[in-house]
C-alpha cells in the first residue's frame, strides 16, 4: 500500500516551541526508519547560522540522551507518536549519531543561503561562471569601488560627467553636500536587494543617452500641461462671464477661484485640497447659497456639467503633471544607479566573484526550471523530507526555487514538507522577506502543491510569565484593529491567543513620558527624546533590586537610540553590552592608534595631532594645565612632539618606526605610549586585524583606507558571563529571551527614510522604459490607479513592519516587561494613531484605565517570581599582555630569503620583493651589473642566485616595449613619494620624463593580475595631472617565469 506525503503547515507565535517541533519531527523521521542514513535525505532549512547550529545541537545532544538510554520529555513524547519501542530507539540513535558524525557533511541542517550556494556551485558550468569563483561577502567594499570608478571617470566620458554633474547640482539644490562620492555609497545599497536585481536587469540595454532623452520628452511634456492647464482655467472662466456670472454668484466663489488660480498660479496651488472641496460640491449639489435668485441658479445648473468637465480634465492634467514630476526627480539618479551597477557588474567579472544577493535569481532564470532529478544529481543528495523554519522570512525568490524540488518529493511516497513560521514576527521585509507568502500558505484555501495540506496552531506560549502572555494577547488582538489590510487583521484577531504555562505571575509596565516634568528634571534638555535614558536608567536602578544587569535588556528601534542610551548609562557607570560599546572604533586606544597613522600618512592632519594629544593629556597624567600643554604641542611637526614626549618618559623611535613591518609598527605603539598592561580585548582583536591586512600585503595607507570603510563592523565578541545590561535593536532581538526586557520607543507607523519603489505601468510617452524607480510619497497615490495601488500596499505593509517589530519587542521577556513611550493621542477619536504611544493610550482607554494627568500603568505585581540562577561561571583571564621587540626575540634573522628559496613561499614572496626592491635602485640598463654586484657583496644574494636574478632584470630592461624607458637619455624618478591635494602620499615604482612635461608610469606587480592594479594607476595618473603633467603611457608589469607588460588604458 503506498503512504502519501504529508504537507504541514506549523503557526508559531513567539515562544511557542517551533524549535522543539523541528528538532521532535526531524528526530521522528530519523528513528521511524530503519535506515541509518535517513537523515542523508532530509533537509533543514534556518534563516540563520546561530539557528542551524542550534538545531543542529539539540538533535545531536537527543541523539546521544536516547542512545545513553536517558528517559527524556522529549523520548517520551516521541515514543507516544511512533510505533518503535525505547529499546530499538537506543540502539538505532546509537548507530544514527555515528553515523552523522562519520558523513557530517551529509548532515543538511543549514541556511537558505548555504543551500543556494551549494545549488550554484553545482551548476557553475551552466551558468556561465568559472568553476573557480569566489562568493564576495563585503559587499559595501564591491560597491565603494564600484562608485570610485565611476567617479574616476569624470572628465573623460563627457555623457557621464554631464549626468554626474546634474545628480551634484540636485543635491546642492536640496543643501546637501557637493561631494557625491558617500551619497552615492548608500544610495547604491539598493543594487543589492533581491526585490530589485531583476529591475536593474531590465535596465541593462539603457543608455545614457535613453535616460536624456527621456528628461528631455519630459520637461517638454511638462511645458505643454502647463499650458493646457491655464487653457482649461480660461475656458471655464470664459464660459462662466459668457453666461453673465460673477465669481461671487458662487459658494464662497469656489469654483471661479478654483480655475482662475490655474491660470495665474498654475501647478502650483494646493490642487489636491481646492479639487477636493470642489468634488464635494458636486457630490452636494452646493454650487450657491440658498438666497441666490432663480435666474442665477438655473444658469449655474445649466452649465454645472460643463464645469465639471473642466475639473475633471485638470485632475487629469495634474495627474500627468505629477507622474512626470516624480520621474523628472529620479531619472538622473537611476541613471547613475545604472551605471554604477554596469561598472559592479565589470568589477566581478573581472575578479570572478559573484554576491550571495545575485544567487537566488541566477536560479530561478536558469535553473529551477530544469527538472528536478537532474538537480538532485547535481547537487548530490536527493532529499525526501523538507523542513523550512523561519517561513515568513523566506523570500519569494527562495520560496519559488524550492518549489519545483519539493513539488517533485512530495509526488512520491514518504515524501515530506514542514513549514513553521509567524506572520507576527516578519520583520525582515528590507531583505526580501515577505509575511503575506506565510499568512496565504497559512490559509486553508491557498496550496502551490498536490498533496493534502494540515494545519497547525502552537497554542501554548513556553517561554512567559502569565501577566506578559495575558497582556500580550489582549494589547495585539486591540491592535489589530489599526491595520487596513484584511488579512494582516485577521492575522492578529486570531495570532493572539496563546495559553498559559506552568509560569504564573509577572510584572508588565506601561510609563508615558510627561514631558513637563521631564524638562524640569533634565534641566538643559528640553525634548522627549533625551527623556528616554534618564527614565531607562532609573528603571534599572528600580529592577536592580530584584535582577542581575546581565537578566536585563534594552531594546531599541534604532542603532543611534541604542548609541544615544548605552552612552548615558556608560557616565552613569552602568556596566554595558551593546553592539556599539564592542566596536573597535569605539575604544580610545584604538583610536589612539589611528590618529598616530593619520599623522605619519599626513604631516599637517591637525585633526589627528588634536586627539592624538588630548587622549596622552589624559594617559600620561600631564601635571601642566591642558591649555598650556596644547599650546606647546598643537604646532609641532611629529619629530620635535616625539623628542620632547621623553620628558614624560615615552620613547618612541620615528625613524626605527618606520622601517618596521605594519604589524611591528603597531606593536611598537603600544609599547611606547604603554596603552596596555594587562590583557586587552579591543587592542588583541585590533591586532588580528593589523595581521590580517599584513599577510593581504597592506601598508599603512591602504589599511586606513580599509579601516574607514569597515570601522562601523568592527567588533569584539562579548563574553557572555559579563554583569551587563545588553543593549540592542529589536531586529537582532529576535529568537532571544530575556527574564526583563526595557523597551523605549515611539516608533513613526509611517515613517520610512527616502524610500522609493518601482512604477510600472508607464504612459507611451516614457518608452524604451517600462519602469522607473520613483520616491515613494503622497504624490504617488494621485498619478493614477497603479500609482493608487502601490501606494495602499507600501502602507499596509509599512503597518505589518512596525506592528511586526512591536510584537517581536513586547514578546522577548520571560518575567518583566517594562514599556516607555510617548505622550500623544490622536487629535480627533477617529483619526488613525501615527505613533505607538497613541496605540498604547488608545488601548488603555479601551479596556478602562486610561486617566488624564496618570503616566504609570501595571499589570501584576512587581516582584521577582523566578528562583536567580548561579552565575559564579569562572574564566581565565590572561592578567598580562605580551609584547616583545623582534630584536630581542634572540632569533637569526637572514640577510635575505635566499635560504627559503628552495619553497614555494619563498619563491612567490621573497623573490618578488627582491626584485622590486633591485629594480629601485636601477636608472638605465647600465646600472644591473653594478647593483647586483652590491647585493651578492653584501650577501644579499648567492651567485647562483645573481644569474638567476639576471636574466629576469635584463628581460625587463632590454624589453621590446620597455627598453627605450631605461635609455641613458631620460630622466627617472623611483619610488619618489607624491603628495596630492587630499595630503594622501602615492609611490609609483618608476616615473619616466619625455619632452613637452609628458610622462611615463611604470609598476611592477608579481602574482595576478587584478584589476585594482589598473585603478592604481589610474590614480597616479590623475594625481599626476593636477601638477600639470601629461600622462604619455601607463604599464603595468608582471613579473613571474616570463615578463608581461600590460598597457593601461
Amino acid at each position: 500500500m503506498q503512504e502519501s506525503s504529508t504537507f504541514q503547515v506549523y503557526n508559531a507565535s513567539a515562544g511557542s516551541g517551533k524549535t522543539f517541533i523541528l528538532v521532535k519531527e526531524y528526530l521522528k523521521i530519523l528513528l521511524n526508519s530503519s535506515d541509518i542514513f535517513t537523515f542523508q535525505k532530509v533537509l533543514a532549512i534556518t534563516f540563520t547560522n546561530k539557528a542551524a547550529g542550534e538545531m543542529k545541537e539539540r538533535v545531536l545532544s537527543s541523539l546521544q540522551d536516547f542512545s545513553e538510554g536517558k528517559d527524556t520529555d522529549l523520548l517520551k513524547i516521541i515514543l507516544n507518536e511512533i510505533s518503535v519501542d525505547k529499546i530499538i530507539i537506543q540502539a538505532r540513535s546509537k548507530k544514527i549519531l555515528e553515523a552523522i558524525l562519520q558523513n557530517y557533511s551529509a548532515f543538511s541542517i543549514t541556511t537558505i543561503d548555504s543551500f543556494t550556494y551549494k545549488i550554484i556551485k553545482n551548476f557553475a558550468y551552466d551558468l556561465g561562471l568559472s568553476l573557480n569563483f569566489e562568493v564576495e561577502m563585503d559587499t559595501q567594499s564591491l560597491l565603494n569601488e564600484a562608485v570610485d570608478v565611476l567617479i574616476s571617470k569624470i572628465g573623460t566620458d563627457k555623457k557621464l560627467t554631464e549626468i554626474l554633474v546634474d545628480y551634484s547640482l540636485d543635491k546642492t539644490d536640496n543643501d546637501a553636500s557637493w561631494d557625491i562620492t558617500n551619497d552615492l555609497n548608500d544610495f547604491a545599497n539598493i543594487l543589492l536587494n533581491e526585490d530589485d536585481i531583476q529591475h536593474f536587469k531590465n535596465l541593462t540595454d539603457k543608455t545614457l543617452d535613453d535616460f536624456s532623452s527621456l528628461k528631455s520628452k519630459l520637461f517638454s511634456h511638462q511645458n505643454e500641461l502647463q499650458k493646457a492647464f491655464e487653457k482649461i482655467g480660461n475656458d471655464c472662466l470664459a464660459l462662466i462671464e459668457k453666461k453673465g456670472l460673477e465669481p461671487a454668484n458662487f459658494f464662497k466663489s469656489t469654483i471661479p477661484n478654483f480655475f482662475r488660480d490655474l491660470v495665474f498660479q498654475s501647478f502650483d496651488i494646493n490642487f489636491l485640497s481646492r479639487s477636493e472641496t470642489i468634488d464635494k460640491a458636486f457630490a452636494s449639489n452646493q454650487f450657491y447659497i440658498n438666497k441666490t435668485p432663480g435666474n442665477i441658479t438655473s444658469i449655474i445648473d445649466q452649465i454645472a456639467p460643463e464645469i465639471r468637465l473642466f475639473h475633471e480634465a485638470s485632475k487629469e492634467i495634474y495627474s500627468q503633471y505629477s507622474l512626470n514630476k516624480l520621474a523628472l526627480k529620479s531619472i538622473i539618479p537611476l541613471a547613475v544607479l545604472n551605471h554604477i551597477n554596469s561598472e559592479l557588474e565589470n568589477i566581478k567579472i573581472q575578479n570572478n566573484i559573484r554576491l550571495n544577493a545575485e544567487f537566488n535569481q541566477l536560479i530561478s532564470d536558469k535553473i529551477k526550471d530544469q527538472p528536478a532529478p537532474f538537480i538532485y544529481e547535481r547537487i548530490g543528495q536527493r532529499f525526501q523530507n523538507y523542513f523550512i523554519d523561519e517561513m515568513q522570512d523566506t523570500s519569494i525568490l527562495q520560496w519559488q526555487n524550492l518549489i519545483p524540488l519539493i513539488d517533485n518529493t512530495l509526488s512520491q511516497e514518504h515524501g515530506s514538507l514542514l513549514l513553521v513560521g509567524d506572520g507576527k514576527q516578519s520583520i525582515y521585509r528590507f531583505r526580501g522577506g515577505k509575511a503575506a507568502q506565510f499568512i496565504n500558505l497559512g490559509a486553508e484555501n491557498n496550496n502551490p502543491f498536490q498533496v493534502e495540506k494540515s494545519l497547525f496552531t502552537l497554542e501554548t506560549n513556553f517561554r512567559s510569565f502569565s501577566e506578559i502572555i495575558n497582556f500580550n494577547n489582549s494589547f495585539f488582538t486591540h491592535l489589530a484593529n489599526f491595520f487596513a489590510n484584511e488579512s494582516y487583521k485577521k492575522l492578529f484577531f486570531e495570532g493572539n491567543s496563546q495559553l498559559e504555562n506552568s509560569k504564573k505571575g509577572g510584572f508588565v509596565a506601561v510609563s508615558f513620558i510627561d514631558k513637563e516634568i521631564e524638562d524640569e528634571e533634565i534641566e538643559e534638555e528640553h525634548n522627549e527624546k533625551s527623556a528616554y535614558p534618564k527614565r531607562v536608567l532609573k528603571k534599572i536602578i528600580d529592577i536592580n533590586e530584584h535582577f542581575l544587569l546581565s537578566e536585563i535588556c534594552v531594546l531599541t528601534r534604532k542603532k543611534k537610540e541604542s548609541v544615544e542610551i548605552a552612552n548615558y548609562l556608560t557616565q552613569n557607570n552602568i556596566s554595558i553590552i551593546s553592539s556599539e560599546s564592542l566596536l573597535l572604533k569605539n575604544n580610545e586606544k584604538v583610536i589612539f592608534i589611528i590618529n598616530i597613522l593619520k599623522m605619519f600618512q599626513n604631516q599637517e592632519d591637525e585633526d589627528a595631532r588634536f586627539e592624538f594629544l588630548y587622549f596622552l593629556f589624559q594617559h600620561l597624567q600631564i601635571k601642566t594645565s591642558k591649555h598650556d600643554f596644547f599650546e606647546r604641542f598643537s604646532k609641532m611637526n611629529n619629530q620635535l612632539i616625539f623628542k620632547l614626549f621623553k620628558e614624560f618618559e615615552v620613547f618612541f623611535d620615528e625613524i626605527g618606526f618606520q622601517q618596521l613591518p605594519f604589524y611591528e609598527k603597531i606593536e611598537q605603539i603600544i609599547r611606547s605610549f604603554s596603552l596596555v598592561n594587562s590583557s586587552d580585548a579591543y587592542i588583541q582583536y585590533f591586532l588580528d586585524i593589523i595581521l590580517e591586512q599584513q599577510n593581504k600585503g597592506k601598508d599603512l595607507i591602504d589599511f586606513l583606507e580599509f579601516w574607514e570603510l569597515k570601522k562601523e563592523s568592527l567588533s569584539i565578541v562579548a563574553p557572555e558571563i559579563s554583569n551587563a545590561v545588553q543593549i540592542m535593536t529589536i531586529h537582532k532581538s529576535k529568537g532571544l529571551e530575556f527574564p526583563v526586557v526595557i523597551f523605549p520607543c515611539d516608533v513613526r507607523i509611517y515613517e520610512q527614510i527616502k524610500p522609493k519603489v518601482w512604477l510600472d505601468e508607464l504612459p507611451q510617452n516614457y518608452q524604451p522604459f517600462s519602469e522607473l524607480l520613483i520616491d515613494y510619497n503622497s504624490q504617488l497615490q494621485l498619478i493614477n490607479n497603479r500609482g493608487l495601488e502601490i501606494f495602499e500596499q507600501q502602507s499596509e505593509e509599512l503597518e505589518l513592519d512596525n506592528f511586526n517589530l512591536l510584537y517581536v519587542a513586547l514578546t522577548r521577556a520571560v518575567e518583566q516587561l517594562h514599556i516607555i513611550t510617548g505622550d500623544k493621542l490622536p487629535k480627533t477619536e477617529k483619526e488613525k494613531p501615527t505613533v505607538f504611544s497613541e496605540i498604547f493610550k488608545n488601548y488603555l482607554k479601551q479596556i478602562n484605565l486610561w486617566e488624564e494627568g496618570l503616566f504609570e500603568y501595571s499589570f501584576g505585581e512587581q516582584k521577582r517570581m523566578s528562583i536567580q540562577k548561579n552565575t559564579d561561571l569562572k574564566s581565565e583571564i590572561h592578567q598580562k599582555f605580551i609584547s616583545i621587540p623582534w630584536k630581542e626575540h634572540e632569533l637569526i634573522l637572514l640577510a635575505s630569503a635566499s635560504k627559503l628559496w628552495d619553497t614555494a613561499q619563498g619563491k612567490a614572496i621573497d623573490f618578488g620583493n627582491l626584485i622590486h626592491e633591485i629594480l629601485s635602485k636601477i636608472i638605465s640598463f647600465k646600472d644591473v651589473e653594478n647593483v647586483l654586484n652590491r647585493y651578492f657583496k653584501e650577501g644579499y644574494v648567492s651567485e647562483i642566485e645573481k644569474e638567476t636574478i639576471k636574466k629576469t632584470i635584463n628581460s625587463i630592461v632590454f624589453h621590446p616595449t620597455l627598453h627605450e624607458y631605461f635609455s641613458e637619455d631620460v630622466i627617472v624618478f623611483n619610488e619618489r613619494e607624491i603628495i596630492d591635494s587630499e595630503k594622501q602620499i602615492i609611490i609609483p615604482d618608476r616615473l619616466v620624463f619625455k619632452n613637452n612635461n609628458e610622462l611615463v608610469i611604470i609598476d611592477y606587480k608579481t602574482g595576478n593580475q587584478l584589476f585594482e592594479h589598473q585603478q592604481q594607476l589610474s590614480k597616479y595618473e590623475n594625481v599626476l595631472k593636477t601638477m600639470n603633467f601629461k600622462v604619455y603611457e601607463k604599464l603595468l608589469i608582471y613579473i613571474g617565469y616570463t615578463i608581461e607588460v600590460v598597457k593601461v588604458y
